[in-house]
């Protein structure tokens, strides 16, 4: 049986960045450490990390980039929650593309902070305070006002009590100003509209925004030319946050 690793501070550099963000590509993670690494030593203590277990990794077949994740045990060293869950295999696309888009529009100055759902379930009193709990909460302010929008991403269709079931969530709920779907197809998206318009009537649609990434799964992730649609008019992504 492998020993624990005793982690110091040079590990806790590396690592520290994934409990906000729980997984991240090597090149993103080197940027976000404190102090950063030379990109050999970088890739060598990773390297030791994983064969010790802390981490898991991931290579994604498009983009080819190489992803690391607190496994259970990296995470109960780090944690101080009582109760520390790793990261899920049957999520870890999903929750990659969450954490990309997130930082790509904190990158871009589009939003001004984002809180991803782990970060939201580690709030006391997190179900009075939002109600529900989205993939992330974007917040920026325009205008002096301060947005709080909740980002759901849809790679797959949820049934549709399900989904109306959280659209209910989202209507009665005062902290979100708006929803922003993202969705990996036109088709997934058409049938979400669809599917809420009949079960909700269209009064809901005024909080609700729906957009298309069919690029999401490419090396290049750019989110320039994400179109959709909110109140009947076609806009794209970037429109949302560069309005002045």
């Amino acid at each position: 049986m492998d020993k624990i690793m005793h982690l110091n501070s040079l590990h806790l550099n590396y690592l520290t960045p994934l409990l906000k963000w729980r997984v991240l590509d090597l090149e993103s993670l080197r940027k976000e450490c404190v102090r950063a690494p030379n990109y050999k030593n970088f890739h060598r203590i990773i390297r030791e990390l994983e064969k010790k277990k802390v981490l898991e990794g991931y290579r994604d077949p498009y983009s080819r980039k190489k992803f690391v994740y607190l496994s259970s045990i990296g995470e109960g060293q780090l944690s101080l929650k009582d109760n520390p869950t790793a990261l899920s295999k049957d999520t870890l696309i999903h929750d990659i593309k969450v954490s990309e888009i997130s930082r790509e529009l904190l990158d871009r100055g589009w939003i001004d902070d984002v809180e991803l759902e782990h970060q939201i379930h580690d709030k006391r009193n997190f179900k009075i305070n939002y109600k529900i709990i989205p993939d992330a909460i974007w917040y920026f302010e325009r205008k002096g006002f301060k947005y709080h929008v909740a980002f759901e991403l849809e790679l797959t269709r949820k049934n549709n009590q399900r989904l109306v079931e959280k659209i209910k969530q989202y209507e009665t709920s005062g902290y979100y100003h708006y929803v922003i779907y993202v969705f990996p197809n036109t088709n997934l998206m058409n049938k979400y509209v669809e599917v809420i318009k009949e079960k909700m009537g269209t009064e809901i649609m005024n909080k609700l925004m729906f957009f298309c990434h069919e690029n999401i799964s490419s090396k290049s992730n750019d989110l320039d030319e994400v179109c959709g649609h909110f109140k009947g008019k076609n806009l794209k992504l970037s429109e949302v946050f560069n309005s002045k």
